[in-house]
């Protein structure tokens, strides 16, 4: 990307976690940046689609909200995870660290509330517009453009950019069309894991207090199955 261009017209499709935080980054750097989601606009509806559990938000992650200047808001939102608690067949419990470094920690954050920040933060930019409920149906790699169904009119239409960039999720249009077109010598391969899955939640105590410990990520190893859980302030 030549970085010195502002006037570039940049596509992004999906404005999940990558998406909405890339197009936030792009926009602080001065860029037209434009997001097309399939999904509503989860600050206004209530979205069924998509993974709900929390996200276990490492420093990694950490250094990419920094460099959009959230770190600090997010770590209000985290709840620290100093390692996994293991529990055993006969109710047994043992602690493991993340790491042999004092003071290193992953946390627990909302995967939706994080998700409402980055929309929030990337809606006080000017250059940075993102449409909701529009499905990219088909995508043109070699001319950067996308088919797209508007849901105001539904109706198809075409949205041609100068970079396209896919950060579409697992079933992504764009990495499809990668897939198709063998000119760009794209590998990619797939393998679903044949296991489902089932969120519970557990309630707090009648005063307010947490049933388990709250500082750790908790795993209960079944051999065939596990059930896993992360403290989470909703």
């Amino acid at each position: 990307m030549k970085t010195t261009n502002k006037k570039t017209n940049i596509l992004i499709t999906g404005a999940g976690l990558c998406g909405s935080l890339l197009g936030l980054r792009l926009a602080q750097r001065g860029y037209h940046v434009d997001i097309l989601e399939k999904r509503p606009d989860m600050r206004k509806a209530v979205v069924d689609g998509g993974r709900s559990i929390n996200l276990a938000l490492s420093d990694r992650g950490l250094a990419g909200l920094k460099l959009v200047g959230l770190e600090e808001k997010v770590r209000e939102l985290c709840i620290p995870m100093h390692g996994r608690l293991i529990h055993d067949v006969e109710g047994n419990t043992f602690a493991s660290n993340y790491s042999g470094r004092d003071g290193e920690y992953i946390n627990s954050i909302s995967r939706e509330e994080l998700n409402k920040l980055l929309l929030d933060e990337a809606d006080k930019y000017e250059d940075a517009h993102i449409d909701f409920d529009d499905a990219v149906t088909s995508v043109d790699l070699k001319n950067a453009t996308v088919t797209y169904r508007d849901s105001e009119t539904d109706t198809e239409k075409e949205w041609k950019a100068d970079i396209l960039l896919g950060t579409d999720g697992a079933g992504s249009v764009v990495r499809k069309a990668m897939m198709k077109q063998r000119d760009y010598l794209f590998s990619h391969s797939m393998n679903w894991l044949p296991h489902g899955y089932k969120e519970l939640s557990i309630p707090p105590t009648d005063d307010g207090k947490w049933r388990i410990e709250k500082n750790f990520l908790h795993i209960w190893p079944r051999g065939g199955f596990m059930l896993i859980a992360l403290p989470t302030g909703r």
